[in-house]
């Protein structure tokens, strides 16, 4: 139940009033719920996603999504990154003009035509949630391991995901959106994103480190959603070497850490948590 004239959406979230039962009570209350609206990604000038997300970090977003995915080779190779701005959002516009006017749309701009090296790009994509292929040894073949020694205390781990739920805003105030934070070897956050979408909350993070000149292949991913392969891709791919979830992960994503010599930690919640690849990178 809204009342249009006295709520108003506020960035990530948009005031919802409802309808309480607890016990044999009922009452009326303010709420919120998170946002989800689409947003297009286009490079040079043409559509390559749609992702659903949380609106905010919409430049992060989608330089994070082209990146971690592959379809850009290297930061470099971008000479632009446009959000088409801060109007109301168009979910189906009526015609071009609609959609370039509305904030649900982000240009990048390459520096050359042929840096967009991907022939996904020939194909608008739709993203909701993982799902695709399932060949550890096929997916591994397309992505270089990791060549990289990192040390991490495992007593600095325990401590992340309290650091991530004291920094998650949207989630104390209306619950149903995952965060994804970098941390540095010695855990002080580097940046922090929320998002309704687990794999968005990630690209959020990796490209504002990307846009700001921030090495990754020193750095921790944690997220609070579950560990699939696409966050081991998006982790492998940009150098980052241990990954970290509070929730279970996925076999494919263990056999994916595992070819690819990256850290995948599970169940990082409380004093506890399970390494599944790679434990020689924590130490006691």
């Amino acid at each position: 139940m809204k009342d249009e004239l006295t709520l108003k959406a506020n960035g990530s979230l948009l005031p919802w009033r409802i309808t309480e039962f607890r016990g044999e009570s009922t009452k009326q209350a303010p709420s919120s719920v998170v946002i989800e609206e689409p947003l297009e990604i286009r490079i040079n000038d043409q559509p390559v996603a749609v992702l659903m997300r949380t609106p905010g970090a919409e430049k992060e977003l989608a330089v994070g999504f082209c990146l971690s995915e592959g379809l850009i080779a290297d930061l470099a190779d971008i000479a632009l990154v446009h959000h088409c701005g801060q109007a109301s959002p168009t979910l189906m516009a009526d015609s071009e003009a609609d959609l370039e006017e509305s904030r649900n749309m982000v240009r990048i701009t390459l520096t050359s035509p042929v840096a967009a090296r991907d022939p996904r790009l020939d194909v608008v994509r739709l993203v909701r949630s993982g799902c695709g292929r399932t060949d550890a040894e096929e997916l591994a073949s397309q992505l270089v391991p990791l060549d990289n020694d990192l040390r991490v205390q495992s007593k600095i781990l325990l401590k992340l995901t309290p650091t991530i739920k004291r920094e998650q805003e949207a989630y104390r105030e209306a619950g149903g959106i995952h965060a994804a934070g970098i941390f540095t070897s010695h855990g002080e956050l580097v940046t922090l994103r929320e998002d309704i979408g687990r794999h968005n909350a990630v690209d959020k993070v990796v490209g504002h480190c990307l846009m700001q000149g921030i090495t990754l292949k020193d750095k921790i991913l944690v997220s609070t959603g579950r560990a699939s392969y696409e966050m081991v891709t998006k982790a492998v791919r940009l150098g980052l070497p241990v990954a970290a979830s509070v929730s279970s992960p996925t076999s494919l994503a263990v056999e994916l850490a595992e070819h690819l010599n990256c850290t995948l930690i599970g169940y990082l919640r409380g004093q506890r948590m399970r390494v599944y690849t790679h434990a020689w990178r924590l130490e006691r």
